[in-house]
């Protein structure tokens, strides 16, 4: 077994396709390939034809065989089995059910694993820095992972009952920390803002679908975390902040003022508006800060009970996280006064170039390479 040479890593993504990238080593792929959303074949069944074509494909262009490849490691949105089936999968939901670590394991008989692809991007983030960790990624929404000292992920969501007082805030920070309406009325006071202005536009976006305005559990006391600490929560915060006021557009051209209704670019808008200093967009960001700092209280108050060690670094991953330089001082500051000593800092893998999640997916499979030997 000592001839083969690669781990396959595989991060599946809703949005623009899964991608593969071929690991002589876990920290250095030495290709990469995409299989388009497009392609992804309509079925479960199609889906998995489709993967194994475009890895074939991928291999023979450097060539190499699927005999060469040692292992399979797979990031992937959403909630699995402990059996690596995919549980609640809410952009692909045609995967709900099925099982692509055993298919996979079938088809091509090689050592697979699977993970969620933040917790996948939080062994990524271990393998380098091997402390315990916090590692957050935000996007549409934030999911996150807490990773102890000797690399095992605490309390991954696997075989999730349905009830939200079952995540571990660690795990689904995003969704399952409650914010306090009451809280957050106050927060946005303080930067002379109206919080129900935020929710009377929330209503708006969400018309037809009234849960969208409540926290964990239904409460309607609360909101998700995610709704606020997210990119599109970052959007919504300076849509709320501007209300009627058009000055920003001042300090952006015709395509990026269009570009401040879609949430997945109009978050590098708000940043260059943040490093103008233009008013809304500072607000908006200090405000962000002063948010993820209450809820990195409730969460590691609740994870301390859980043994988690004082002051563990915390490291952000996913697009909207590169605007820490924005929100970041905000943050610590709060966090600071909260009595909170952890330091918010960028993911380590993104610092070198690389895809966090893609980097995980092959943590994963030399995991699975060493467990079969």
């Amino acid at each position: 077994m000592s001839e083969k040479k690669v781990y396959l890593g595989i991060d599946i993504g809703a949005g623009l396709g899964a991608k593969l990238g071929l690991f002589p080593k876990v920290h250095s792929a030495v290709a990469e390939s995409l299989l388009p959303v497009d392609q992804y074949g309509g079925t479960f069944g199609g889906f998995t034809d489709s993967l194994i074509e475009a890895t074939e494909k991928l291999l023979s262009e450097n060539s190499l065989t699927m005999q060469d490849v040692r292992s399979i490691g797979i990031a992937c949105p959403g909630i699995l089995g402990s059996d690596g089936s995919f549980q609640l999968v809410q952009n692909l939901s045609d995967f709900t059910g099925h099982n692509l670590k055993a298919a996979l394991r079938e088809r091509l008989n090689l050592p697979v694993d699977i993970e969620n692809d933040a917790n996948a991007g939080a062994l990524a983030e271990w393998s380098v820095l091997r402390v315990e960790t916090l590692y957050w990624v935000f996007g549409g929404g934030w999911g996150g992972a807490w990773v102890s000292r000797d690399g095992r992920v605490q309390f991954p969501s696997h075989d999730w009952d349905g009830n939200d007082a079952s995540l571990h805030y660690t795990n689904e920070p995003g969704y399952a920390i409650p914010l306090d309406k009451i809280m957050l009325t106050t927060l946005f006071q303080e930067v002379n803002a109206s919080f129900e202005r935020f929710m009377q536009n929330l209503r708006e976006e969400f018309a037809g679908n009234p849960a969208a305005a409540l926290g964990p559990s239904a409460s309607p006391d609360s909101l998700r975390a995610e709704t606020l600490l997210s990119g599109p929560g970052r959007c919504r915060i300076f849509r709320a902040i501007v209300g009627d006021d058009d000055f920003y557009e001042r300090f952006l051209d015709i395509h990026e003022t269009r570009g401040m209704n879609d949430p997945a670019i109009a978050g590098q808008h708000i940043s260059k508006l943040s490093s103008m200093r233009v008013e809304a967009a500072v607000k908006s960001d200090r405000l962000y800060g002063k948010i993820l700092a209450q809820a990195t209280r409730i969460m590691i108050k609740a994870a301390y009970r859980d043994g988690m060690a004082e002051g563990i670094p915390i490291c952000l991953g996913g697009k909207p996280s590169y605007a820490l330089p924005y929100f970041g001082p905000s943050a610590q500051r709060a966090m600071g006064k909260l009595g909170l000593m952890n330091y918010l800092r960028p993911s380590v893998i993104d610092e070198r170039g690389c895809n966090a999640n893609l980097v995980g997916a092959a943590v994963l499979a030399e995991k699975a390479w060493k467990k079969s030997k």
